[in-house]
């Protein structure tokens, strides 16, 4: 929650600062990116709620909403880009990631473990995703989902080392 929360945090300044730049009404595009968020997050929730309790009993949680974030994300790129239109990587990222929070509160997941699981399920959708769109989307956009990728699961990283080292010292000091 928290990787992804600072992740998108980290893109939408830029982005903010870039589209002033480029187009002096950013706020008016602003404003459209959470039109459009709230449509994809509308959209997804409507495509997948009859399957959900069906494909976590077939795979499982963890899998069965990665699956379901990935067929969602696919779904809502296909839809823009025959209505032609694109995505921005960060709201398809955005509502993946809000997506599968959705979905893991649904199921019945605690709070204090969804950090825990949540990107292991957006990765493997992002996999899913990513294999289901090769060479569908420009290159400068795809290149740009692998650096949100390789962002997140450096974040993943540094957060399970921290995890671990935290988990550690109490076991050190009590020894």
């Amino acid at each position: 929650m928290g990787i992804l929360d600072s992740m998108t945090q980290q893109s939408q300044p830029q982005t903010t600062e870039q589209s002033a730049v480029e187009n002096p009404q950013g706020s008016q595009q602003q404003g459209s990116m959470a039109q459009m968020y709230q449509m994809l997050m509308q959209n997804s929730i409507n495509a997948i709620a009859n399957v959900v309790q069906q494909r976590i009993q077939e795979k499982g949680p963890e899998e069965g909403i990665a699956d379901l974030v990935a067929k969602a994300m696919i779904s809502n790129l296909q839809a823009a880009q025959q209505n032609g239109k694109t995505i921005p990587p960060q709201v398809m990222m955005q509502v993946a990631k809000d997506l599968a929070m959705q979905l893991l509160q649904q199921v019945g997941v605690p709070e204090e473990q969804i950090d825990d699981v949540l990107i292991d399920i957006l990765m493997n959708a992002l996999e899913q995703f990513g294999e289901a769109t090769h060479g569908a989307l420009p290159q400068e956009e795809e290149q740009q989902y692998v650096d949100m990728i390789n962002k997140v699961a450096e974040m993943e990283s540094q957060r399970r080392a921290q995890v671990q080292n935290g988990k550690s010292q109490p076991m050190q000091q009590g020894a």
